[in-house]
């Protein structure tokens, strides 16, 4: 099930705009009865809180079948006729934010869902809610509640929303069991099967490519390794003349850093820009890079703090700021290759004296001055992230953070032992902290 051509037959959710919506509301091109497409007046309560467990409710049901979009502030009197647009828009007059959808869902939600979407448009003056439930590989979902330790299982039906009963549960996971094998056989998903092969391919790329870029930044040892990678899921070809054209078209879009740089550097099969902060010392090596290659890959390799201020730091303003814009520099280097999905994968290296934070010294009124420190041993991050998801270098959304950009970072958080993102590094409208006031230079 495409969700978005629900709404938009080009567009995909995250490029979506007030006018989008209105015409998406106003058509009522989708049938009235449509099992993934909910509409509802307004946010539910319970008492002077909202009623967490009817949000979830209807986030779990539609993950277990084929995803589905949520939309609060519109009437289903919308699904009668006579009834014209807007008179069913009746707009939300309070509701909770796209964190708190996206805590509520972290939290209560079993097993976790990967990729929720929440945004907020305004249609004939009236402000409406939108959620977008991915089509999620890991069924059952249950809502569970963390108080009492219980555990229920939802799903949709012609009807509206079923409870499951415990013998249905049991079938019910039985039959995804069955499917997931089945997908896992058809995509060679399996342990010694081409998926092994693909993560062996993953692996043995990034080392080859890490061999290359590693050496030409300064001082990895002391101050700890950042590594941000895009790998299409499928080979793509890139002319090797298009690699150093894209890198100085995009330049001035892309990450501050490369704006300072020298210029391009041309290898076999990429080119690399490289930052070299000379207020730090004359014959610094570089200690930022952005490399592209042939075959698509798209490289971040950092010091872990590429400015050397305050030390043994890493900054998450920064780092939410550089994961945004490297996905957004994937998609324009990879839209119209024939890339549909990319593994999106973080790796950090000798960050064990690190402390995560803008420390008392450096903070400003961008931040916190709280510091997290290292929590231990830690895996690489790793993403699916649907090319079309990511948004526009050039779009009006360059600097709303996107959802797999917060669940990096909360993840992130945990490797420095806190819960999830303890800092303001976007406002409540998703705006990026770090590029407020100097959008010209970021």
């Amino acid at each position: 099930m495409d969700i978005d051509r629900m709404i938009h037959p080009v567009k995909n959710f995250a490029e979506l705009d007030d006018s989008d919506v209105a015409a998406f509301l106003r058509d009522r091109a989708f049938k009235s009865g449509h099992l993934n497409l909910e509409f509802k007046s307004a946010f539910p309560e319970k008492g002077d809180k909202y009623d967490i467990r009817e949000i979830c409710k209807y986030i779990v049901s539609f993950s277990n079948e084929e995803g589905g979009l949520l939309v609060y502030g519109v009437s289903e009197s919308m699904k009668d006729l006579e009834t014209v647009f807007p008179d069913y828009v009746v707009g939300l007059t309070q509701c909770p934010s796209a964190e708190d959808l996206g805590h509520w869902a972290e939290d209560r939600i079993r097993p976790p869902i990967a990729s929720l979407s929440v945004r907020f448009f305004v249609v004939e003056g009236r402000k409406v809610a939108m959620v977008r439930v991915p089509a999620e590989a890991n069924k059952p979902y249950c809502y569970y509640d963390p108080g009492s330790g219980a555990v229920w299982y939802f799903r949709r039906t012609t009807d509206g929303i079923a409870e499951l009963a415990p013998d249905q549960i049991k079938s019910f996971h039985m039959t995804s069991l069955i499917e997931q094998v089945t997908r896992a056989f058809r995509a060679g998903e399996l342990p010694g099967s081409d998926s092994a092969d693909k993560a062996n391919g993953r692996k043995s790329r990034l080392e080859a490519h890490q061999k290359l870029i590693k050496p030409k930044l300064d001082n990895t040892k002391e101050f700890g390794f950042l590594g941000v990678y895009s790998i299409p899921e499928r080979p793509v070809e890139i002319p090797y003349d298009s690699l150093q054209e894209s890198l100085l078209k995009y330049r001035s879009a892309f990450p501050e850093e490369i704006r300072y740089s020298p210029g391009p550097e041309p290898f076999q099969d990429c080119v690399s820009f490289g930052f070299f902060p000379r207020a730090v010392r004359q014959d610094i090596k570089s200690t930022f890079r952005i490399t592209l290659y042939t075959d698509g890959l798209v490289a971040l390799d950092s010091e872990a703090n590429p400015t050397r201020d305050e030390g043994k730091t890493l900054h998450p303003y920064w780092l939410s700021y550089e994961l945004q814009r490297h996905l957004e520099l994937s998609r324009a280097i990879l839209e119209g290759r024939g890339a549909e999905r990319i593994r999106l994968i973080l790796e950090m290296e000798n960050i064990e004296e690190f402390s995560l934070g803008i420390s008392r010294g450096a903070a400003n009124s961008l931040s916190d001055s709280a510091l997290w420190s290292y929590s231990g041993a830690h895996r690489p991050v790793e993403k699916d992230v649907n090319l079309g998801d990511i948004f526009r270098w050039d779009g009006p959304d360059r600097n709303i953070v996107m959802p797999v950009v917060k669940d990096i970072m909360d993840e992130v958080y945990r490797i420095f032992g806190s819960r999830k993102t303890t800092h303001r590094l976007w406002d409540e409208k998703g705006y990026l902290t770090y590029v407020k006031g100097v959008e010209g230079t970021r």
